[in-house]
């Protein structure tokens, strides 16, 4: 957030001099943009055709493995908007038909041969390996996690269920207080953030029972994404009055970690162990850049992508078995937007 601060003088009250007046301090944002040095790390990873047009985006990605990642959004402009899906194959990336109207919010790998996608009008689809498959949901999802047998998918206030037949509402809040934002699930545990009443605010599910979780004393704010690595080891991160916001989980109790300041706002959170923590943020210091945060159990460091573009939206995954990061980032194009990935190595 950009402040001006405009001082008037008066001399009638404090008296004028022949002094020049001292020069302003720096703001903010001008104060600490060269503490967050450029990763050259990263590297732009050649889309698809088009990704460079306007009206396309992208809401999430997931990866199985180096030859195994998917990524969804939508192309199109308003009554025209359709749900795009596509796969990375180890060298360049895939368009697989998506077939439905609207957009794709969100998608998890739970394994190559394990894939869910959600969004549309109560859509989602899975792939086992051989085909995909569209299911419908008696929610409009916005999020999905896949564990093992069973999914997860939220809509704004509301949970479902899949069972290996069909989706049930586990969870059903009447409350236009609650936002919910992001699932993440493993090993029988699912965990739901988002805001209550104006708050961050979390839910743990087990054996198809879910319940909001004591979380420490936080200011306004919200949390916006979730990875769980078992029911001792998971990770929440968001804002809580207006600065960065990261809660990690060991099995008793959430606690807040130490982040750098700054105006970043944490949109996405992938992990590997408690001591291999990346978390990738939007801030208007950096507004042509992803900023992203990584907890190495002990510090916490930041470093800035290769500018895209101006940034939008980004979402943040690791690659199993291997020390690699994808980014899937949307960017200002005229009114719309345009889709550029992104590779750690």
């Amino acid at each position: 957030m950009r402040r001006r601060v405009i001082a008037l003088l008066s001399c009638v009250l404090v008296g004028c001099t022949s002094q020049p007046a001292p020069p302003p301090p720096p703001s903010p944002a001008a104060a600490t943009l060269e503490e967050i040095p450029l990763s050259l790390r990263w590297e732009r990873v050649t889309g698809l055709p088009g990704d460079d047009a306007w009206e396309r985006g992208l809401h999430d990605i997931t990866a199985a493995g180096p030859g195994a990642a998917w990524a969804v959004g939508y192309t199109g402009w308003e009554d025209g908007v359709t749900a795009t899906l596509r796969r990375w194959d180890g060298t360049r990336w895939h368009a697989l038909p998506a077939g439905q109207a609207g957009s794709f919010h969100g998608i998890d790998s739970d394994g190559p041969a394990n894939v869910w996608a959600v969004g549309g009008d109560k859509d989602a689809m899975h792939w086992d390996g051989r085909a995909w498959r569209r299911i419908k949901t008696p929610i409009r999802p916005r999020d999905v996690a896949g564990d093992g047998p069973r999914a997860i998918v939220i809509s704004a206030a509301d949970v479902a269920t899949w069972d290996g037949t069909r989706f049930t509402t586990v969870l059903d809040q009447d409350d236009n207080t609650v936002a919910l934002t992001a699932v993440d699930a493993g090993a029988g545990h699912a965990w739901v953030t988002g805001s209550a009443s104006g708050r961050p605010a979390l839910w743990h599910g087990r054996d198809g029972s879910f319940a909001r979780q004591p979380l420490p004393d936080l200011l306004e704010g919200e949390l916006t994404g979730v990875w769980q690595n078992g029911g001792d080891d998971v990770w929440a991160v968001g804002t809580a009055g207006r600065a960065p916001l990261a809660l990690h989980w060991d099995g008793r109790a959430w606690t807040p970690a130490q982040l750098p300041g700054g105006t970043a706002e944490p949109v996405g959170v992938t992990a590997t162990g408690p001591r291999e923590v990346w978390i990738a943020a939007t801030d208007d210091a950096y507004p042509n850049h992803v900023v992203i945060l990584h907890g190495d159990g002990g510090t916490w460091t930041r470093e800035l992508t290769p500018s895209p573009g101006e940034v939008t939206r980004a979402r943040i995954t690791s690659v199993p078995g291997t020390s690699q990061l994808w980014l899937a980032v949307s960017v200002v194009n005229g009114d719309s937007e345009s889709i550029v990935t992104l590779r750690r190595r």
